[in-house]
């Protein structure tokens, strides 16, 4: 009867991904995907304005030369422009020049009193 030998695998040191991550950081850096579409793109341009020259014109290259009627949305703003009042100015809310802004939330602060040369003046 033959003898039945037990084999064991040996586990492997620093494991395949490693060893292949290995190897790729020898190789140094590598030209990116975004050089191969930098490269089609300068053969069409390059295209275009050998046809264009062709053809007696010259190659459109901004939005105004290329659709000259079309007027742009103007930018969305999502909040109003924003206002800082300096060290030296009264409170916004209650134009104290002390006003602690913990103690002053807009549905309590009074309004502010005009001046008594000015309170019946129409404007």
């Amino acid at each position: 009867m033959p003898s039945m030998t037990r084999r064991t695998i040996p586990t492997p040191s620093n494991g395949i991904y490693d060893d292949m991550e290995d190897a790729d950081t020898a190789r140094g850096p590598e030209r990116d995907e975004t050089d191969q579409f930098h490269r089609l793109v300068d053969r069409l341009v390059a295209d275009g304005d050998t046809r264009a020259r062709a053809a007696g014109r010259r190659a459109r290259r901004t939005l105004a030369e290329m659709h000259p009627d079309y007027v742009r949305q103007p930018v969305l703003r999502m909040v109003g422009p924003l206002t800082f009042r300096s060290a030296d100015s009264p409170c916004p809310l209650c134009d104290q020049w002390n006003c602690d802004p913990n103690n002053c939330p807009p549905g309590v602060a009074p309004a502010p009193a005009l001046p008594a040369s000015t309170a019946g003046v129409a404007r």
